[in-house]
């Protein structure tokens, strides 16, 4: 059986800067979790996380706080409207006998016929 410790009134055990620097790197050891480490040696695992940050060994395991993720300043602009295309106009024209026949506005289905017909003959 390991060492047993009775605390009588309310007193408070000190830890020296290198124990807690120890214990903090036990907690960063593979395989070793916060409240393991804290059960094992008698402190309470808050004190155990609270000397972790203050220590700079962060959330991550083994990450140092130097190297942590952090957030960045991000400024919401409103979205550029779409690209507008050009206007291309309708075709403009008859199919005459299966053929599309191009036409200017103001030219008449009996001019276009003609010309069908003069087409044709070439």
């Amino acid at each position: 059986m390991g060492r047993v410790e009775i605390f009588q009134g309310r007193a408070r055990r000190r830890w020296s800067e290198e124990d807690k620097r120890r214990l903090v790197a036990e907690t960063l050891a593979s395989g070793e979790t916060v409240h393991g480490v804290a059960r094992r040696s008698g402190v309470s695992p808050s004190q155990l996380f609270g000397w972790r940050k203050r220590f700079g060994a962060g959330i991550g395991r083994g990450v140092p706080a130097a190297r942590m993720p952090g957030f960045a300043a991000v400024e919401i602009a409103p979205a550029a409207p779409p690209p507008v295309a050009e206007a291309v106009p309708a075709p403009f024209g008859l199919i005459v006998s299966g053929v599309w026949l191009p036409r200017a506005p103001g030219v008449d289905g009996e001019v276009a016929g003609v010309w069908l017909r003069e087409r044709r003959s070439l």
